[in-house]
């Protein structure tokens, strides 16, 4: 009898992660378990923003190579390291889950002929405007915009539409300069400090009719042609600042009809724009008529920790399915059914404030809550006061529940958020 020659194990590919957040980082693990060489491109630039800080993450250890830039948002600075990484080791597939480093990466992907996300679909994905005369064309969404020179053509464009509007940069993330306009007074007073043209706003100041109901979004996969849903989160706004995001549910409670909406609108929007391959993070706001209507497509994986609520909710390792989606291999997930129901609350100063002297000590929300709170970290920034919250940027403060039921979950967050409130002595986003 003749033994059976063993199958042989898989060759190992190269994975080229271009910069990382700190809720990414398990991305790492992820490529190195499933046995591929690990190469990070790290930018100090955007490290320091982000306070993170690589050599203090217990992710180092599934990175086999480093290449460190000042900024790789340097577009020449980053495409020369990305082809001598490649000449040396040719790369197989890139993850970037960066705003500003999604289209770079595909342009130098395109050049090297990598599988990656579209670049001229993700570069319309990232220009709000020219998003929306996509979908506009292609009959998928018809919310009224403009991209406006100057005060006098937004309040035309809100006479036209009616107030509330929306104002914010054509090309932006993290909530930077986004505003909700209640009337032309206001409008006026905060255009009055915009210079269309120069920082947030480089790209153009963009008016945007406003939408109401349900905000939600859809994690949406793509690998080879076909569509992976994953799954409806459902997100939390804060009241005096429509604009700033305070957390997310995964999955929204919502009905099954409004979900299957939801996700049909999204895939929809993604092919509409020609993504191509990936995950991204489609920002839709479901109208009480059971309408969905886009508020943002971003053409990568949704941000911050909200991959470990998948988790934490029962999706699965979506950063496994991440890598392999990058590597332009035949993937399906199945039917995700989760089990419970993950949240997370971000907050900071409402208004300026004196930071803390320090930070007060926290063992009391695990205590007192148990295996319901997953994480909470609070880390006030430099200085000697808070700055007023008006960007995702702008918190210090972040509170994970986990739950089998949806309002215990979410009451949980947000319980600890006011207590640590109270225990600071100052009002917070929320």
């Amino acid at each position: 009898m003749t033994t059976p020659t063993p199958a042989p194990a898989p060759a190992a590919k190269h994975v080229l992660f271009v910069t990382w957040k700190a809720g990414n980082a398990p991305a790492f693990e992820a490529a190195k378990r499933l046995g591929h060489h690990v190469t990070l491109i790290r930018s100090l630039a955007m490290e320091a923003a982000q306070h993170i800080d690589f050599d203090a993450s217990p992710y180092g250890e599934f990175v086999d190579t480093v290449h460190v830039l000042p900024d790789a948002t340097e577009y020449e600075a980053l495409r020369e390291c990305v082809l001598a990484v490649h000449a040396e080791r040719p790369v197989d597939g890139f993850v970037a889950t960066v705003d500003a480093l999604v289209v770079p990466v595909a342009r130098i992907a395109e050049e090297i002929g990598v599988p990656f996300t579209s670049a001229s679909g993700a570069a319309a994905a990232k220009l709000k405007n020219r998003c929306r005369e996509i979908l506009a064309a292609a009959g998928v969404d018809s919310t009224r915009h403009a991209v406006v020179a100057g005060v006098e053509e937004a309040a035309a464009f809100a006479a036209a539409t009616g107030y509330p509007v929306v104002v914010k940069p054509a090309r932006g993330s993290a909530s930077e300069g986004a505003h909700i306009v209640p009337d032309e007074a206001r409008l006026r007073e905060l255009l009055a400090g915009v210079e269309p043209g120069t920082g947030v706003y480089e790209a153009g100041v963009l008016v945007e009719e406003y939408l109401t109901g349900r905000f939600v979004s859809a994690e949406l996969g793509l690998s080879r042609g076909k569509f992976l849903r994953l799954a409806v989160s459902e997100r939390s706004t804060w009241e005096r600042h429509e604009a700033l995001e305070t957390g997310t549910t995964i999955p929204a409670a919502i009905s099954a009809e409004d979900q299957a909406a939801v996700l049909d609108f999204a895939e929809r929007v993604v092919g509409a724009v020609g993504l191509g391959l990936g995950i991204f993070h489609v920002e839709i706001m479901l109208g009480a008529d059971g309408r969905p209507r886009l508020i943002e497509l971003n053409p990568r994986i949704m941000g911050s920790c909200l991959p470990n609520l998948f988790k934490l909710a029962g999706g699965g390792d979506i950063f496994e399915l991440l890598v392999r989606i990058h590597l332009d291999e035949e993937v399906d997930p199945g039917e995700i059914s989760f089990t419970h129901h993950a949240t997370v609350r971000w907050f900071g100063a409402a208004d300026a404030a004196p930071k803390p002297a320090r930070v007060p000590d926290l063992g009391w929300a695990a205590a007192e809550y148990g295996d319901s709170l997953h994480a909470f970290t609070l880390a006030f920034p430099e200085g000697e006061v808070l700055p007023p919250c008006r960007g995702n940027l702008g918190n210090f403060g972040e509170v994970q529940t986990v739950h089998t039921d949806h309002a215990t979950s979410i009451s949980i967050a947000e319980e600890i958020v006011r207590r640590t409130a109270d225990l600071l002595g100052l009002e917070v986003t929320r």
